[in-house]
């Protein structure tokens, strides 16, 4: 981590409004406004070492964010999502840090290691609210990192890959939160673009996919959010996530 996010308010992220288009996603196609700002961190990282115990094409770990890595949420407990390729991996660690503006130290929240799977695909994880973890606080910004640990016993990047980003949750106006209550998940995605709700967006269409693998609209439109993110590489990859409702 090279550096500290400011708090900032979801319109100063966002910029001056303008229109997108969100009207429906019948066609396919939707239109994140995705925040100006851009933080440092390392989306994306493979490893051209003999030995790594990743493979396959692409052969990388990414995290499933805009380009400006940051990406922003309503959710107090929100799901997050990576790639990640085939792999004889021993253990998958998942972090999430509160981070101090002024000292910049950052501080644990959550921390949880498991066995990956060793199939190539997209992989998602739900911030548990049962395990005495506060709700994300409203325009603070979170630092998470996903970490593919080849060898436990061997601390060295050589063995562990390790990818960063960005998270920040932000405050929807009465009207908007209204709007949303009446709507059921596939009417409520337009609106969470139009805020610039990265997570509350892709979440909502993996979700969808998930309980109906053979839309093909469902899938236009997860091919199109991850366009727009620029991880073009990873749009046909597959959805590890079950349907919550089965």
């Amino acid at each position: 981590m090279e550096a500290i996010a400011q708090t900032t308010s979801h319109s100063q992220l966002l910029g001056k409004p303008k229109q997108t288009g969100n009207r429906s996603n019948k066609s396919g196609t939707i239109q994140v406004k995705i925040p100006i700002k851009k933080l440092p961190a390392r989306r994306e990282a493979g490893s051209t070492r003999r030995g790594s115990c990743i493979s396959g094409d692409p052969a990388l770990v990414a995290l499933l964010l805009p380009a400006t890595n940051l990406g922003l949420t309503s959710a107090a407990y929100p799901r997050f999502f990576w790639y990640s390729p085939q792999n004889t991996a021993q253990q998958t660690q998942f972090s999430l840090y509160q981070i101090d503006e002024r000292s910049r130290q950052r501080t644990l929240l959550y921390n949880t290691i498991f066995k990956p799977s060793a199939e190539a695909g997209v992989t998602s994880l739900a911030l548990p609210s049962q395990d005495k973890i506060p709700p994300l606080e409203i325009n603070q910004t979170y630092y998470w990192t996903v970490s593919i640990i080849c060898d436990r016993t061997d601390p060295s990047p050589r063995s562990v890959i390790t990818v960063d980003g960005w998270i920040q949750r932000v405050t929807l106006s009465k009207n908007v939160a209204h709007q949303l209550q009446r709507l059921n998940p596939k009417e409520r995605i337009p609106i969470y673009a139009e805020q610039g709700l990265w997570f509350d967006t892709l979440s909502t269409v993996a979700e969808l996919r998930a309980c109906n693998p053979s839309d093909n609209n469902l899938s236009n439109l997860w091919i199109n959010l991850l366009q727009q993110a620029e991880l073009v590489e990873l749009a046909q990859q597959p959805l590890q996530q079950k349907c919550s409702r089965r």
